[in-house]
């Protein structure tokens, strides 16, 4: 079950990307996982972004699909966005014997910007404020989650 979700999440982001105006790769964190990710822009106002994230206590792999609105301010850009995320969330702890993977979900909104803009117009942070629910038995977790991202467009078409 684990690697069909993993093969379909990898199959679903290669053929958005090849459509894709623009393409990020950065790091993305909000409790309680965070990791690697790639953002694929379709059009301004519709983004997806796979999130892989392998480096907290808790491990998953998840998708977003984000929905941005109009930029704002033009010496300091700023583009507010909403968003809806799903995902496979792990718990492993070797020591106690346990292994569990669940179904989890979250939604939220934030802002996203450039503040290394003297260094490159490439970069974009963002900062997000959402809401995450992941039913695993031993890490359960339903909370407000304050979360950030960096990324580089490497890909503007």
């Amino acid at each position: 079950m684990k690697k069909s979700f993993l093969l379909l999440i990898f199959a679903l982001l290669t053929s958005i990307a090849g459509s894709a105006q623009e393409l990020g790769l950065g790091f993305q964190a909000s409790f309680p996982s965070y990791g690697l990710s790639l953002k694929a822009d379709l059009t301004e106002t519709h983004t997806v972004q796979g999130v892989f994230g392998a480096f907290g206590t808790v491990t998953m792999i998840s998708g977003r699909y984000i929905y941005n609105f109009s930029e704002t301010g033009d010496s300091f850009p700023i583009t507010p966005f909403v968003y809806a995320q799903a995902g496979q969330w792990n718990y492993n702890e070797d020591l106690l014997g346990i292994d569990e993977s669940v179904f989890g979900y979250g939604i939220g909104a934030g802002i996203e910007f450039n503040w290394l803009n003297f260094f490159s117009d490439r970069f974009r942070t963002t900062l997000e404020l959402g809401y995450s629910k992941v039913d695993l038995v031993y890490f359960d977790f339903s909370a407000t989650t304050v979360g950030v991202g960096l990324h580089y467009n490497f890909l503007d078409l």
